[in-house]
């Protein structure tokens, strides 16, 4: 069904969350640990949130040490909210009565939540983009099961989808100006995405092939290495690792590296604290200050702008 342009048009942001505080650590592990989408922990759907609890009670310590770090808390909510403020004001004049949400899928505001809210304000139009570039089962997937979970009595509602924007013209080409605008031209690029479980990989999801089509589009002529980090837990993730890439790459040759993490696209605990401060513990002295790290959009209103003409031109081709 079409969106009519003076609808009352709910777009909201999709992204993991992270806690608000210190305090917010073991609710938010649990969430995500409760996620079979992400972990299926032995003993199938019955055993999985008690293998959660568990979980999120014996690592609670070492992630509030890590999220002390970096000024004890997630900064990815204010700048998702920074981006839905941005968003809505570029799209105020095309869709006069939208209004963009933010929802998150382990933190709150929860993305059930958010819906919610919106279908209490009189909402009938719901457009959903994840803040991920790249579409993987147990990111985007995810998300979008908790929506079709929460809409799914829902009939008078109407939905648009948006799966990723890996290749959007727009995205990569802000992508290239941040690295030309921050790369010494003798440095080695190495773009740094979020790993997966291989079996992800086998059962399809398409997320290791969405991130090689961004780092070749945005290294455009430039010479580039891809890794993979946050990597945990007992199963066989997508490599290479990040850590062993960088001393391989540091040790290879005498130029400088320049990272760029290619499936996030604001700060938080993967950027602040495993790419700033985790990794350069597990490189030799002499090497830690031959590695820099790009900028990331965060509250970037060119991003913003190009956010908003992806929503756009999908609902316009409704």
């Amino acid at each position: 069904m079409a969106f009519e342009k003076e609808n009352k048009i709910a777009v909201i942001l999709l992204g993991m969350g992270g806690p608000n505080n210190i305090s917010d650590i073991k609710e938010f592990l649990y969430n995500i640990f409760s996620d079979r989408n992400i972990i299926k922990l032995p003993g199938g759907t019955l055993f999985q949130k008690p293998f959660a609890k568990l979980i999120s009670n014996l690592r609670t310590k070492k992630v509030q040490a890590h999220y002390n770090l970096i000024g004890g808390n997630s900064p990815l909510l204010s700048w998702t909210e920074a981006q839905a403020n941005n968003i809505e004001f570029n799209l105020k004049n095309s869709f006069p009565n939208l209004k963009c949400f933010v929802g998150m899928r382990y933190f709150h505001p929860l993305i059930e939540d958010s819906i919610t809210k919106a279908l209490s304000e009189g909402f009938t139009d719901f457009c959903f983009l994840p803040m991920y570039p790249q579409f993987s089962f147990g990111t985007t997937g995810s998300s979008f099961d908790v929506i079709k979970m929460t809409l799914r009595n829902k009939n008078k509602t109407n939905r648009l989808l948006i799966n990723d924007f890996h290749d959007n013209q727009g995205y990569i080409s802000l992508l290239n100006q941040y690295i030309n605008n921050n790369i010494s031209e003798s440095d080695t690029l190495l773009f740094s995405a979020h790993s997966i479980p291989q079996t992800f990989v086998d059962d399809g999801d398409p997320y290791v092939e969405q991130t090689k089509t961004t780092a070749r589009l945005a290294a455009g002529k430039r010479k580039y290495y891809l890794s993979f980090q946050s990597r945990t837990g007992p199963v066989k993730w997508v490599g290479p690792d990040t850590v062993k890439e960088v001393n391989r790459l540091l040790n290879r040759n005498n130029s400088n590296l320049f990272i760029v993490p290619i499936s996030f696209v604001c700060d938080h605990l993967e950027t602040l604290y495993e790419l700033d401060i985790e990794l350069k513990n597990f490189v030799d002295k002499k090497n830690r200050a031959r590695i820099k790290r790009m900028p990331m959009f965060n509250d970037d209103p060119k991003f913003s702008k190009i956010l908003a003409d992806i929503i756009k031109d999908r609902i316009i081709s409704l």
